[in-house]
C-alpha cells in the first residue's frame, strides 16, 4: 500500500514526531535547528493534508488528539523498522563501525573496564571507543551512550540488562590497625569494631556465609563515605575496617598495605550489569562489546 501524499513529506513527519515527543513547538524547533513558526506551519499544512487534527492547542501547551496519538505510534513503528533495516545492512557490510560510547561507575571503570576497553579497541581497529565515568549515584547518563555498566539500573526507559556476574568484595584493614586493636576471629566481632561503611550502598549490614542462611552483621563506625576510594584511604591510615570491591584494592592487597579478613566467609551479593537499548536489532559494535565483556569477565 502506497503512502498518502501527506506522509511522503519526511520533513513534516520528522517535525511531527519531534513535536509529539517534546509536546512543544519551541523545543521541537530547537531540536530541528529551525524556528517555532516554521514547525507550526509544517503541522498546520500536515493537518490540512491529512484532514484531521493532530494537536489540542491551548495557552498551557499542546497535547495529541486521539488521531494524533495514533499517527505518532505508527510513525514510531515505521522509524523503528527503518532503523532496524539500516543497522542490519551496515552490520552485514561493515561490522562494528563508528563510535562506541560506554559509561561506567568510577572504580569499576578505572580498575576493570579500562584494561578491557584497551584490549577491545585493539581487536576492532575500525572502531573508536569512549569510556566515561558515571557520577556517584549513576543517575546522569549522557545522551547517545551505547552501553552503561553499573550495579544499579539507570533511571532510563527501554533498557535491558546483561548480568556480568557478582563483584567480589573483600573485608580488610591495615596491618597497623590489627596491631593496635587485634584481629577479629569471627564476623560477629565486627559489631564492636570501627567499621567504615559506604553510605551509597544503603545498608550497613555486611553478609557472610553461615550454615543455614547468610549471616548479616550490623556494623558501625566513626567514619563513613559514599566513595570506596575515600574509604580505602581511611583504611590505609589505620582508621578502621572496610568492605570494598576486591578490584578496588588489588594493588593494596598485593603490597600488603591492606590485610584481608574472613577470606572464604565474606559474601558478595552485589552484581554488575551491562545496560543497553532493548531494540530488536542492535549495532554490531554494541553486540560485540557486550559479548566481549561477558567472555572476558567470566574468564577472570
Amino acid at each position: 500500500m502506497s503512502l498518502t501524499a501527506a506522509l511522503r513529506d519526511l520533513n513534516k513527519i520528522n517535525a511531527f514526531v519531534r513535536v509529539a515527543e517534546r509536546r512543544s513547538f519551541t523545543k521541537a524547533a530547537a531540536d530541528l535547528r529551525t524556528t517555532p513558526s516554521v514547525v507550526s506551519k509544517h503541522m498546520t499544512e500536515l493537518e490540512q493534508s491529512l484532514g484531521f487534527s493532530l494537536f489540542h492547542r491551548s495557552t498551557h501547551g499542546i497535547e495529541l488528539t486521539d488521531s494524533g496519538e495514533g499517527l505518532f505510534q505508527n510513525c514510531l513503528q515505521m522509524l523503528a523498522k527503518l532503523d532496524d533495516y539500516i543497522v542490519d545492512t551496515r552490520n552485514l557490510k561493515t561490522g562494528p563501525f563508528g563510535m562506541l560510547r560506554v559509561q561506567a561507575t568510577g572504580g569499576y571503570a578505572r580498575t576493570v573496564l579500562a584494561p578491557l576497553v584497551v584490549e577491545f579497541a585493539r581487536l576492532r581497529p575500525g572502531l573508536r571507543v569512549d569510556l566515561s565515568v558515571l557520577p556517584g549515584d549513576g543517575a546522569s547518563v549522557e545522551e547517545g551512550t551505547d552501553v552503561i555498566v553499573a550495579g544499579r539500573k539507570p533511571s532510563l526507559p527501554g533498557l535491558v540488562a546483561h548480568d556480568l556476574g557478582a563483584v567480589p568484595h573483600v573485608i580488610c584493614a591495615s596491618a597497623e590497625y590489627f596491631r593496635q586493636f587485634g584481629r577479629p576471629k569471627q564476623p560477629q566481632e565486627l559489631r564492636e569494631r570501627n567499621c567504615l561503611a559506604n553510605l551509597a550502598s544503603g545498608s550497613k549490614r555486611w553478609p557472610f556465609k553461615s550454615r543455614s542462611r547468610p549471616l548479616l552483621v550490623e556494623v558501625k563506625g566513626m567514619l563513613s563515605s559514599n566513595s570506596d576510594a575515600v574509604l580505602i584511604q581511611m583504611a590505609l591510615q589505620g582508621c578502621g575496617i572496610i568492605r570494598v570491591p576486591r578490584h578496588a584494592v588489588k594493588a593494596e592487597l598485593a603490597g600488603k598495605r591492606l590485610v584481608p579478613l574472613f577470606e572464604g566467609l565474606a559474601l558478595s551479593p552485589e552484581h554488575m550489569c551491562a545496560y543497553f537499548s532493548k531494540a530488536k536489532h542492535l549495532p554490531a559494535k554494541t553486540v560485540d562489546f557486550i559479548e566481549f565483556l561477558r567472555s572476558s569477565i567470566a574468564g577472570k
